[in-house]
């Protein structure tokens, strides 16, 4: 064997004995030769199983810190064992400190009263110099000090006792000069000043980045790719804002052609579409249209157009057109003005005005032609899920108003409230629980059956026609036990429970069933059955509904 061929073959075998030996767990000890320091020590929680000599290093320097905040600021570390897989530090804890006698300075004055703390100097348990004088940087971090230190100087031990100076280093403010949207060029710049609250000169700090990225959560029309970061220089502050489009316009429908009698066509079925900000500026465009089997048809077209004319006010307008067979034609137009309180509260005004006409005039009913307009106010809470399904965490709204109905030559005042709750309770990664609650009610001296609500159907009371229950009042519960098959799919039970009040009666509604919603590359399906019935009656699985959705994404 050569010369050069030994060296090689002398130097693999202490690599890979080196490799072997560095590739075995470390378990480590502390302990102290003082039975009393002893029990101290073994009441400390730290980490004992390490993969290499340098972890247990930093976990032993760890370790001195901690003694230190509790006290024991002489605390040393006598002598290291070292034996195999074994590593045991053995320390001298030394005298204890109980507490801290901490002389203030009277130039920081205003910044300590603002914290509650007064006078020439505190005296204070020693557990608690290290969360003072964190929250003393935090409260200069809060005003956009970032690089402000609080730190004591002038150090002395005597009697237990640690005596000491309070210094303050306070940094030059920091101000949010300039903000850059990554990965969405054309992500709309009103969004940043009304919906982030990013101003000109808005104070940079650490709460301030989690609010902007707890924001871009609440966004429908982009997805967060990244926490946002932050360039110091010399005399300017750039936050970086990493946002992604998102594609989440929706199309829904259904369409069937069939002959009428006279030879006509007709048509039934739904047509859902939805467009998002595909003008890149955060607007919405709804159209709706169904056709149901009990001779109804329902006409809908609403926008919504954020930060209108670079202001802080978000309007919504809609135009509804219901017509029931030859017997009435209603239309309605309704708008309402947002402003944004916060990215989850929203508060808005409303106005509705209403047009009934009847086209039946011959026949006895309870249907006239009449008008209405409704003023209000409108209450909004809500907080993303952020998960496949587009769902809310907890969701609340409510809608009261009060106006006034016209028929003929009478008039009648009347109110109205609307209420919206939901919330999905997760019980662990795959299972939740979703409940939701929808009520209305309309107050007024008379009631004509055009004037009022109209529920049942896949998205209220699932188990019945659409539109088929006529009400004044209602409130309804719908609870799913949803669990999730994969990310993008669930099985989830039916449990619909109402109560609506009709001309006649007041009725209880119960509801059952299961569901499976999944989505599919750009599509989301549900497929559903449900049966429906009343307390004085029985489930008749022969009346159940089965309701299919295609949702296509694009």
């Amino acid at each position: 064997m050569t010369k050069k061929l030994k060296q090689f073959t002398f130097l693999f075998i202490l690599v890979a004995f080196s490799n072997g030996f560095l590739a075995q767990e470390i378990t480590m000890k502390i302990s102290s030769k003082k039975e009393i320091e002893k029990v101290i020590l073994e009441k400390l929680d730290f980490k004992k199983k390490h993969n290499d000599i340098t972890a247990v290093k930093l976990e032993t320097e760890k370790i001195s810190n901690y003694l230190k905040k509790i006290g024991y600021f002489t605390n040393t570390i006598d002598s290291i064992s070292i034996s195999d897989k074994l590593y045991v530090a053995y320390f001298s804890l030394n005298k204890k400190i109980d507490k801290a006698d901490i002389k203030l300075n009277a130039n920081v004055g205003l910044l300590l009263k603002k914290l509650n703390i007064e006078g020439a100097s505190i005296i204070i348990p020693i557990e608690e110099v290290e969360p003072l004088l964190n929250k003393i940087s935090k409260e200069l971090e809060n005003q956009g000090k970032s690089f402000s230190i609080a730190s004591l100087k002038n150090i002395e031990l005597r009697n237990k006792t640690l005596f000491a100076d309070l210094e303050i280093y306070q940094s030059e403010k920091r101000k949010i000069n300039e903000v850059i949207i990554k990965g969405y060029e054309n992500f709309p710049n009103a969004f940043i000043k009304y919906h982030f609250k990013i101003k000109k000169e808005t104070v940079f700090n650490q709460k301030k980045i989690k609010e902007i990225s707890s924001a871009s959560k609440n966004l429908t029309f982009t997805k967060e790719i990244k926490q946002p970061e932050v360039l110091f220089t010399k005399d300017s502050t750039l936050l970086f804002i990493y946002l992604k489009k998102y594609q989440n316009n929706t199309f829904d429908g259904m369409v069937n052609f069939s002959s009428k009698e006279n030879g006509g066509i007709k048509l039934n079925g739904h047509l859902d579409l939805k467009l998002n900000n595909i003008l890149n500026t955060g607007e919405k465009f709804e159209l709706f249209w169904n056709s149901t089997n009990n001779q109804s048809q329902e006409f809908k077209i609403a926008t919504e157009i954020p930060y209108l004319f670079n202001t802080s006010l978000t309007p919504k307008v809609s135009f509804a057109i219901f017509r029931q067979d030859s017997t009435f034609i209603k239309t309605k137009f309704s708008t309402k003005i947002f402003y944004d309180i916060s990215p989850k509260i929203k508060i808005a005004t409303t106005f509705s005005s209403e047009s009934s006409e009847n086209l039946e005039k011959k026949i006895t009913n309870n249907i006239a032609s009449f008008n209405n307009y409704f003023f209000g106010f409108q209450f909004e809470y809500s907080i993303p899920k952020n998960d496949s399904f587009f769902n809310d965490k907890l969701l609340l709204r409510i809608n009261p108003s009060v106006g006034k109905r016209t028929k003929e030559v009478t008039s009648s005042n009347q109110f109205k409230i609307e209420t919206t709750a939901s919330y999905i309770w997760d019980f662990n990664l795959r299972s939740s629980l979703f409940i939701r609650n929808k009520t209305g009610y309309l107050n007024s001296d008379s009631f004509i059956d055009n004037e009022l609500y109209r529920i049942g159907g896949a998205n209220s009371i699932r188990g019945l026609d659409d539109l088929s229950i006529i009400t004044s009042s209602y409130s309804f519960f719908n609870i799913e036990l949803r669990y999730l098959t994969s990310n993008k799919s669930y099985l989830y039970t039916i449990t619909d429970i109402g109560r609506i009040k009709t001309s006649s009666e007041d009725k209880n509604l119960f509801g059952i069933g299961l569901g499976y919603l999944f989505n599919i590359k750009n599509s989301q399906i549900t497929l559903s059955a449900a049966s429906t019935r009343t307390s004085s009656e029985t489930f008749n699985l022969k009346n159940s509904k089965l309701i299919i959705s295609w949702k296509t994404f694009f």
